[in-house]
């Protein structure tokens, strides 16, 4: 816990000293929305028959920049700058057209709905791309070593990788299954008896025979890869379920607690690794913790930016160390998880992180 303090005091620190190095320097970052002009003393735009059309979508893209927080992850200043350069994108510019008709529920939705599809496929974009514009500077420009990726081989920006976990860990909380206050079921608690009922819960994973999953987690699964796909996006599994023993042997073997766990997610079948394809190439990216500018270039995948903005609707959850990782552990689930086990959930104790 003391560690973890340390990191996001460090984290707070770093974003106030590029900011005020941002600040200093012309041109160093996009006009954002809290430098626009905002609508004055109104909660929306308001129209007036003399008002041009021109002023009429400034005052509208300053409103949607400042009011879309609670239907999406996507920052303000990225919804300021890309409404402000829609014209590439006729699917945007319908939406926001649609939107200056009449400020709506629905229609403020399907823009948003909108700009996130763009930002998911833009091979630019990365989920680094939903910190504050200094942060996500820093860490997609930082000079990475081979080594940073915490816990293998020493490498010496270690500390700053963890803090930009940290920071994403902000906008996109983890809720690990295997560990920490979010925890389905811990080690410490684990007997034969509840092994056995784990196991005996594994289903297969319709259309990929060759994994199994919880069988709560199939069944969101499969409806989340169904709307993936809706969205031009195919998730793949690369891997789901592991014998316990097997992963046992495998933290053994890499000896790195970050990168393989011998108690795992993927043993309680809550876990999935997916198939990452690099939009700048034809590759899919390999599953390894190294090179670290290797794992940082996965998160620009859109398989990983639409699990980051659209899976938490299906109860997955990131692990932010690894960009191919993601968790099926929605709140309540732990009730669910133990609803057909003799007495229930068992009794863990309380941990404070």
């Amino acid at each position: 816990m003391q560690r973890k303090l340390i990191r996001l005091t460090t984290l707070l620190t770093l974003t106030l000293v590029a900011a005020a190095c941002s600040s200093t320097q012309t041109g160093s970052a996009p006009t954002t929305a809290d430098e626009a002009p905002t609508p004055a003393a109104t909660t929306q735009p308001r129209t007036t028959p003399s008002i041009s059309a021109e002023k009429k979508a400034a005052l509208l893209i300053d409103y949607l920049a400042d009011n879309s927080r609670h239907l999406s992850r996507l920052t303000p200043g990225y919804i300021y700058e890309r409404l402000h350069h829609r014209e590439d994108s006729a699917a945007i510019c319908d939406a926001f057209d649609r939107l200056l008709v009449a400020v709506v529920p629905d229609a403020h939705q399907h823009l948003i709905d909108e700009l996130e599809l763009d930002f998911i496929h833009d091979p630019d974009t990365s989920s680094l791309d939903l910190l504050n514009y200094e942060l996500k500077v820093h860490f997609s420009t930082f000079p990475w070593e081979a080594n940073d990726y915490p816990g293998g081989p020493e490498g010496a920006n270690e500390q700053l990788a963890d803090i930009m976990v940290d920071a994403l860990d902000i906008v996109r909380p983890e809720r690990r299954a295997n560990r920490s206050r979010t925890a389905v079921i811990r080690r410490d608690v684990v007997t034969d008896e509840i092994w056995a009922y784990m196991l005996a819960q594994w289903t297969p994973v319709p259309g990929e025979p060759d994994w199994k999953l919880n069988r709560h987690a199939v069944d969101a699964y499969v409806r989340m890869r169904e709307a993936a796909a809706a969205d031009g996006v195919t998730l793949k599994i690369r891997s789901g379920h592991r014998d316990p023993a097997k992963a046992k042997r495998n933290a053994a073997r890499r000896g790195n607690h970050f990168a393989t766990a011998s108690f795992s997610a993927h043993s309680l079948g809550l876990a999935i690794d997916f198939a990452l394809p690099d939009p700048k190439s034809d590759r899919v990216f390999d599953i390894t913790t190294s090179p670290m500018p290797y794992v940082v270039a996965m998160r620009y995948s859109p398989v990983h930016k639409w699990m980051h903005l659209r899976g938490e609707r299906f109860g997955w959850y990131p692990f932010q160390h690894e960009p191919w990782h993601w968790e099926f552990n929605p709140p309540g689930f732990r009730e669910v998880f133990f609803a057909d086990y003799p007495g229930g959930a068992p009794d863990m104790e309380p941990v404070f992180e």
